[in-house]
C-alpha cells in the first residue's frame, strides 16, 4: 500500500522537534515505524523535500524532517536491492534521474540537493555517473573546485578544522565520521584536497583524523593521502598514534599500498615510534545470531584508562564490513540499557579472539566486493584490545575444521541431525529471518498453482541450490558462533547442515534448508496477499 501524501506529511511534522533538535528519539522512531508500513515512498518524499524547500517561506526543519525520511526510504532501498529486487533498483534510478532533471532546470537551490546527495551516501547507494556529474558542477558553481583551490582555502571555505574539531570533543574519529558524512557525494578530488588539508591544518586532532581517508572508497583519495603522508613524515608531522594506525590498517587497503610503505618507512627512519596500544578490560563482548540477510553484529563493553567504552560492530556477508565505532566515556547505566536493548535479540557472549578471525574475514569479503572497511572499525578494535586483525577468508571448511567436537559426531548422530525436525526456530530468533526473498523467488513461484510441497521443492531447485555457497556459509557461520559461545548452544545441527552442504548431498535431504524453502514459500504468500 502506498502512503498517501497526507499521510508522509504527518510523518515529517511528527519526527520534524526530534530532527531538529539534533536527535532521533521517539517520535523519529515512530515516523520511521510507520513508513515501513507502506511501499517505499522515496519519490514522493523526495517531492516534499523540494516542494517544501522553493517555498517562498519554507521551514527548514520540516525540509530537514522530509530529507531525513527521504534517507529512510533510500536505506529501505538498499536492504531490498541487496535482496535481489530489480523493482528497488529501478526505483533507485528513477530518483538519480529526478534529481539530475531538477538540477539541470536549476528548480532548486544547490544546498537542498546537495543535502539530497548525502542522503544517498548515508544509505550507502551508489550515487551514479551523472549525479555525482551534478555535484562537481554544483561544487564548481560554488567556487570549491579542486583544481585551483589550494587545501588551505579549501579548509578556509568549508569553515572546518577549528570548529568542527571542538564539535568532535577532540576526538579524530568523531571528526572523521563527521567530515567524511558532509562530503558524501563530493568527487574524489575534493575528499582528496580534503584530507590532505586537515593533515597539514596544524590542528593536532585534525591531523590525526586525516589518516581515515586512506579509507577512503576512492582508490584516487587513498593515493593521494598516502602521498600526502610520505611528506608529513619527511617533516616529522606523523605521530606515534598516527603511525600506529598507518599501520593497523596497511593491510585493510585494497590495491597498491607502495605509498604507504614509503610514508611508514619515512616515519620510522625519522625515529618515530608506532604508540602502544592501550591497555583494555573486556568486561562484556556479544554477538547475535547470523541473520537472513547474513549480517553478524557485535556489541562491546570495555574499560580502558579508567573510562568506560561502548563498541558495535556490523558485519554482512556478501559486503563485508558495513559498520563499527566506539564510544568512549559512557556510564554504566547508558551501557546497560544497550545490552538490554539489544538482548530483544539473540546474544551470544564471545571471546576476544573470535573479533580477530571474524574482521579479518569480512575485511577480505570487502576486498573481493570493493567495499572498504569504516574508519570506525580501527576505533572498535582499538577500543577492544585487539592490536593484529589481517584479512583471510575463511572457508566454510575451515569453519568447520575449528569446531573440533563436530570431528566426534558420530555417523548415524550426523544423520540424524540432518533428518530430524528443523525446531531451532523455537531457541533462537535469528532463525526468523532465515528465508529467501527477490525477483528469483517470484520467478520461481510466479503461475505455479501447486501444492505446498511442490512450490518448496521449487524453492529448493531454482532459488536454494543456485545460492548453495551462500547459504552453506550461512550455517557454518552460525554454528562457529554458536559453538564459540558455549553454554550449551544448539550448534550440531548447523555444523551438520553447513558439512553436508559442503559434501554436496542433495538440499531436500538437510532438514535446514527444506525448513528455509518452507519459509520462503510462506513469506512470497504473505507478501503476495499484502500486495
Amino acid at each position: 500500500m502506498k502512503a498517501t501524501k497526507t499521510e508522509l506529511i504527518r510523518l515529517a511534522r511528527l519526527a520534524q522537534k526530534d530532527i531538529a533538535s539534533g536527535r532521533v528519539s521517539k517520535n523519529a522512531q515512530q515516523a520511521v515505524e510507520a513508513l515501513s508500513d507502506y511501499q517505499n515512498s522515496a519519490i514522493e518524499l523526495l517531492d516534499l523535500t523540494l516542494e517544501e524547500a522553493t517555498q517562498e517561506q519554507s521551514n527548514k526543519s520540516l525540509v530537514d524532517s522530509f530529507g531525513f525520511l527521504f534517507g529512510q526510504s533510500l536505506e529501505a532501498l538498499r536492504f531490498d536491492i541487496e535482496s535481489g529486487y530489480r523493482t528497488a533498483s529501478e526505483l533507485a534510478e528513477s530518483v538519480r534521474k529526478r534529481l539530475v532533471t531538477v538540477s539541470k532546470a536549476k528548480a532548486c537551490d544547490p544546498y537542498t540537493l546537495l543535502f539530497l546527495v548525502q542522503c544517498f551516501g548515508a544509505a550507502k547507494l551508489d550515487l551514479g555517473e551523472d549525479l555525482r556529474g551534478v555535484v562537481e558542477r554544483l561544487l564548481k558553481e560554488a567556487g570549491a573546485s579542486a583544481d585551483d583551490s589550494n587545501p588551505a582555502e579549501l579548509a578556509d571555505m568549508f569553515g572546518f578544522v577549528a570548529d568542527l574539531v571542538k564539535q568532535a570533543d577532540d576526538d579524530p574519529f568523531v571528526l572523521h565520521s563527521l567530515l567524511a558524512e558532509s562530503s558524501e557525494g563530493m568527487p574524489g578530488e575534493h575528499r582528496a584536497v580534503m584530507a590532505t588539508a586537515l593533515l597539514f591544518s596544524g590542528e593536532a586532532t585534525a591531523v590525526e583524523a586525516s589518516v581515515g581517508w586512506l579509507l577512503d572508497p576512492a582508490p584516487s583519495v587513498r593515493q593521494a593521502l598516502a602521498s600526502a603522508l610520505q611528506d608529513a613524515a619527511r617533516k616529522g608531522n606523523v605521530t606515534p598514534t598516527m603511525l600506529r594506525r598507518m599501520i593497523a590498517m596497511r593491510n585493510w587497503l585494497p590495491g597498491d599500498r607502495a605509498a604507504l610503505d614509503t610514508a611508514i618507512a619515512t616515519a620510522r627512519r625519522k625515529g618515530v615510534p608506532p604508540a602502544q596500544w592501550d591497555d583494555v578490560e573486556v568486561r562484556q563482548l556479544a554477538c547475535t545470531g547470523v541473520d537472513g540477510s547474513g549480517a553478524i553484529g557485535v556489541l562491546a563493553h570495555c574499560r580502558s584508562k579508567r573510562k568506560h567504552v561502548l563498541g558495535s560492530l556490523v558485519l554482512k556477508h556478501g559486503i563485508g564490513v558495513r559498520d563499527a565505532w566506539a564510544r568512549k566515556g559512557m556510564k554504566t547505566k547508558e551501557i546497560e540499557q544497550s545490552f538490554f536493548e539489544a538482548s530483544l535479540m539473540d546474544q551470544f557472549m564471545i571471546p576476544t579472539d573470535f573479533i580477530r578471525n571474524v574482521v579479518g574475514h569480512f575485511l577480505a569479503i570487502g576486498h573481493q566486493t570493493g567495499s572498504t572497511a569504516p574508519f570506525g572499525l580501527l576505533q572498535f578494535v582499538e577500543a577492544i584490545g585487539v592490536s593484529s586483525v589481517q584479512p583471510e577468508l575463511m572457508s566454510a571448511t575451515s569453519l568447520l575444521d575449528t569446531i573440533q567436537d563436530g570431528r566426534a559426531i558420530s555417523h548415524s548422530a550426523f544423520e540424524d541431525l540432518l533428518a530430524k525436525d528443523f525446531d531451532l526456530v523455537d531457541d533462537y530468533e535469528f532463525m526468523d529471518s532465515w528465508f529467501e526473498v527477490g525477483d528469483e523467488v517470484d520467478a520461481a513461484l510466479t503461475g505455479h498453482r501447486a501444492t505446498r510441497k511442490k512450490r518448496e521443492a521449487l524453492i529448493i531447485e531454482k532459488v536454494l541450490e543456485p545460492r548453495r555457497e551462500w547459504w552453506t556459509q550461512e550455517a557454518a557461520w552460525a554454528a562457529y558462533i554458536l559453538y564459540q559461545a558455549g553454554s550449551d548452544e544448539r550448534w550440531q545441527e548447523f555444523y551438520a547442515a553447513a558439512l553436508a552442504m559442503v559434501q554436496k548431498r542433495p538440499l531436500h535431504e538437510i532438514s535446514l534448508m527444506k525448513w528455509v524453502a518452507e519459509q520462503t514459500v510462506m513469506v512470497s504468500e504473505t507478501r503476495q496477499m499484502a500486495a
